[in-house]
């Protein structure tokens, strides 16, 4: 190929990209044009393979980002923790083992998320089944005192101030709490079984703990029951009230803890010892466990590229809120909310350059409305991951959305009031990193959101289709 051959195929790339370009802002500025008055709406469309702009539409300012906040929480536990962490919880016996008796158990939470329905088969109790078998195996037949639970690792609020309280969010699966030690994904599941018709249903609870009450308001049923399980959390209190009639076991119904998580997984495991039949004569408690004092029993590891899966496809505001705090750990040596936030910002801060004075975080999930950051920043975070180490491993975290014989691989975040979506689009005209971010702002509807964000979505994409 000559020269000039070379140049005037890079004259017709340079063209058709120039094309391309011009084409997708007219497209989007159509779409933009759909925003009612006082709307809020940003966009932004990196070209991973010619590493440039592609468009930049909308609002330039910080807007807010729902669960986009998870793709700060990835990028922050890739560049800080490493694809190779691990969460490690650690069991102790507070002694030695003498005629199949110890003087008590010590566990150190690490933060594990993954002590929960999506990691054991849709059975939470199932891994502290394990531990206790393995416990008994090992020739433990007795405890002779408490179990102990060390939660240091994580500090100050068990969930955000910040978080939204309004319409009973704050008993939502959604708003449960962190903890150095967690199980069940921090939530109280409840589930009715019927008994005989006219009698009270019994009432099951996860995890299982004298610290939560039950008011059985149910009626055992012959006849269809009631469609709807009715379940109700105290809002200051582990309290759960069940009412209606069933004549079918329910599901189980998920509500947030309200406080001492940590205590509350312990409960769990000494229940899941008592069934293995191994006698527990102590309380569960709070305090330090200094591993001198007695044998390690186990160690229970989790990978950390399986809880951004789960995190970023199914969007569980929980493991973010963990691994925050983790983060935090890590850069700090703090497990706290604020440390965590600050960490997030920081190891995001190279990936976006100057755009990331735009950010602002104040929790992992995203649920608090005043994680904002500019579309601009997003795309970049993005564009930097895919030209970085970690693309082989983050864009499969990330939630498959086809459109048109493509599949883009997206996060997407939703509040009442905002509505955003993040990711890649891959076809044969190229690659695509991108940022759409819609606000209800001052307009006074929101029925525009969810469709225009779809819309924008399919304008992108036609891009390299």
């Amino acid at each position: 190929m000559t020269i000039s051959t070379v140049l005037r195929f890079l004259v017709v790339m340079l063209c058709a990209a120039t094309i391309a370009a011009t084409d997708l802002n007219v497209r989007l500025a159509a779409a933009l044009a759909q925003v009612p008055r006082g709307g809020e709406a940003a966009v932004a469309v990196w070209d991973c393979g010619g590493a440039r702009w592609l468009a930049i539409a909308g609002d330039p300012g910080p807007l807010r980002l729902a669960s986009t906040t998870k793709l700060l929480v990835s990028a922050a536990a890739l560049t800080q923790l490493g694809t190779d962490f691990r969460f490690v919880t650690r069991i102790y016996a507070l002694g030695p083992l003498v005629s199949g008796s110890i003087p008590g158990i010590g566990v150190i939470g690490g933060g594990d998320p993954t002590l929960d329905e999506h990691f054991w088969s849709g059975d939470p109790e199932r891994c502290l089944r394990d531990w206790a078998g393995r416990m008994r195996a090992a020739g433990i037949l007795r405890v002779d005192g408490d179990v102990v639970i060390d939660n240091r690792l994580f500090r100050g609020p068990i969930r955000p101030t910040t978080y939204p309280t309004e319409n009973g969010n704050a008993i939502k699966w959604f708003s449960a709490p962190a903890s150095a030690f967690a199980f069940n994904d921090n939530c109280i599941d409840v589930r009715a079984v019927p008994t005989s018709p006219g009698s009270a249903c019994r009432v099951e609870v996860r995890p299982r703990s004298p610290r939560v009450t039950v008011d059985n308001r149910t009626r055992t049923v012959s006849g269809a029951g009631d469609a709807m399980f009715l379940v109700d959390r105290a809002a200051q209190a582990n309290a759960v009230s069940v009412t209606g009639n069933y004549s079918k076991i329910t599901t189980w119904f998920p509500v947030a803890i309200h406080e001492d998580p940590d205590l509350l997984a312990g409960d769990a495991f000494a229940a899941a010892l008592r069934d293995m039949g191994i006698v527990v004569t102590g309380t569960v408690r709070i305090g330090d466990v200094d591993p001198r004092n007695g044998p390690l029993i186990i160690e229970h590891r989790s990978d950390l590229l399986p809880v951004l899966t789960v995190m970023n496809q199914r969007s569980q505001n929980f493991y973010a809120e963990q691994l925050l705090r983790i983060i935090g750990n890590k850069r700090f040596g703090s497990g706290s909310i604020s440390d965590g936030a600050r960490a997030v910002r920081e190891a995001c801060a190279p990936l976006m350059g100057d755009d990331a004075s735009s950010l602002t975080v104040f929790d992992g999930s995203g649920l608090s409305y005043g994680n904002v950051g500019s579309a601009r920043a997003m795309c970049r975070l993005l564009a930097s991951l895919d030209a970085g180490p970690f693309k082989r491993v983050f864009v499969p975290t990330l939630k498959d959305k086809p459109y048109a014989g493509l599949v883009g691989k997206v996060k997407t975040g939703t509040l009442a009031t905002a509505s955003c979506l993040a990711g890649y689009v891959e076809g044969r005209n190229g690659r695509l990193a991108f940022a759409i971010e819609l606000g209800q702002g001052q307009a006074r509807g929101w029925d525009w959101g969810s469709k225009l964000r779809e819309r924008l979505f399919e304008v992108i994409a036609d891009v390299v289709r």
